[in-house]
């Protein structure tokens, strides 16, 4: 169905605002993509829009992408109703309002990336980007973690949100403890007298890495939970480094270690 929409009382319009807060995508299990390229990324997943909101010159132009998905609504709105909903700084006049894929919350077979209170969703987003363009399949990430439907996230993981298998844990500690008994290592990423350079370690292609969160690191009880601890050499004075950047240094030693066994 395609409608216009001029109001910003329209209740859509209204739903849309609400969608920016957690609390309401939560609520109604919806969350909003915007921009060609993160749809795009979405519609090539094998997801459709329930609604797409478009300017009449972004409908013209991105008709390619609206027309992949034949089933969703378009609500054509003017510019100005469409910078009332925008998120973004520099708006392409498309936005889409899309259902939150269900996660059967299992690892697949292969490496992953444990994410422990990582809260600021830059950080998360492109941890999730650097890990599917590494190949890594699986991201396990604990429930008090930044949100994955935050405009934020999403942007930062240029839609790799949409081709990873991501895991919320309600108990990381727990979690960890299950994937051992399965017979996976888990190696925990921290400055400690303990740590082992992560360059010297023999990994495997079902090993897991667990970085903490940007200011307080890996909890002691996860890291009593996991086989060992590795750390990044760095020179002395080097302060350490952002949680996304060391996840990415890690996640790299990971897959070259892998290449090379």
């Amino acid at each position: 169905m395609r409608e216009y929409i001029s109001s910003k009382s329209n209740e859509k319009i209204k739903t849309v605002r609400k969608l920016a807060d957690k609390k309401y995508r939560i609520e109604y299990g919806l969350f909003v993509i915007e921009g060609h390229k993160l749809i795009g990324e979405y519609l090539g997943n094998g997801f459709f829009p329930l609604r797409f909101f478009v300017t009449e010159e972004a409908e013209r132009k991105y008709d390619t992408i609206i027309n992949l998905s034949p089933k969703s609504d378009i609500c054509v709105i003017p510019r100005d109703l469409y910078l009332h909903i925008s998120s973004e700084q520099a708006p392409q006049g498309i936005l889409a309002v899309c259902q939150i894929p269900h996660r059967d919350n299992a690892l697949c077979e292969g490496s992953a990336i444990i994410l422990e209170s990582i809260r600021d969703s830059g950080n998360l987003g492109t941890v999730i980007r650097t890990a599917s363009a590494l190949g890594i399949k699986n991201v396990l990430i604990s429930s008090d973690c930044a949100d994955l439907y935050n405009a934020k996230t999403l942007r930062a993981s240029m839609g790799a949100i949409f081709r990873t298998n991501i895991c919320i844990s309600d108990d990381l500690n727990e979690s960890v403890r299950e994937l051992k008994k399965c017979g996976r290592r888990i190696f925990a990423a921290m400055p400690s007298r303990d740590a082992v350079d992560i360059r010297t370690v023999a990994l495997e292609k079902n090993d897991c890495i667990v970085v903490g969160n940007e200011g307080n690191g890996i909890t002691e009880r996860l890291a009593e939970c996991c086989n060992a601890c590795v750390t990044i050499p760095m020179v002395a004075g080097a302060e350490s480094l952002n949680a996304s950047i060391a996840a990415s240094v890690l996640m790299w030693e990971l897959v070259r270690g892998l290449d090379n066994a």
